[in-house]
């Protein structure tokens, strides 16, 4: 697991953000994520704690629902992210791999909308400071402008691929 090779500093983005300690290239594993606290029922959640879990569909197609651990927790959103998730389909375990190089010291940031469905009860401003940035974070890959659906398809962990196959035909027929 390579979360030696990242650290938890105060981001320009927002609060706190996740920062590497060395260099990765294109499609190089920067870490692994730890699912291991699940959410016994997500009705009974606080506000605040609602911020910090993870919803996604693991590898057996089912919703998941985690409280995010240190440091993946603290990875920022960013209309241009360097990191993405993707499951391994055997072990289940979802990592964090590099969409590009990424240089010592620079944040790592993922697209909050990448693999998720759920349009967010309330859109929150995005600080990302992205030529492309969206300004609006809403948390669904389906109310992403059509070009970047179409960026992002290659991404998509296979478990949300496969629940959404037809939506996901949908974008790339238009």
């Amino acid at each position: 697991m390579n979360k030696k090779r990242v650290y938890v500093a105060k981001s320009k983005i927002h609060g706190t953000g996740v920062f590497t300690s060395g260099n990765f290239t294109k499609g190089e594993l920067v870490l692994e994520i730890d699912d291991s606290d699940v959410v016994p029922d997500r009705s009974k959640l606080t506000p605040e704690q609602e911020i910090h879990i993870d919803v996604f569909i693991d590898k057996n197609g089912r919703e998941k629902f985690t409280f995010m651990k240190s440091p993946e927790k603290y990875i920022n959103t960013s209309c241009d992210p360097n990191v993405y998730s993707k499951t391994d389909m055997k072990s289940g375990i979802r990592r964090a791999y590099a969409f590009r190089g990424i240089s010592k010291g620079e944040e790592i940031t993922w697209d909050y909308a990448i693999n998720s469905w759920e349009e967010w009860k309330i859109p929150a401003d995005c600080n990302c400071g992205s030529p492309n940035c969206r300004k609006i974070i809403r948390g669904n890959f389906f109310s992403l402008p059509r070009d970047v659906q179409l960026k992002y398809i290659p991404l998509l962990d296979e478990p949300f691929k496969q629940r959404f196959k037809h939506e996901i035909s949908l974008v790339r027929a238009k």
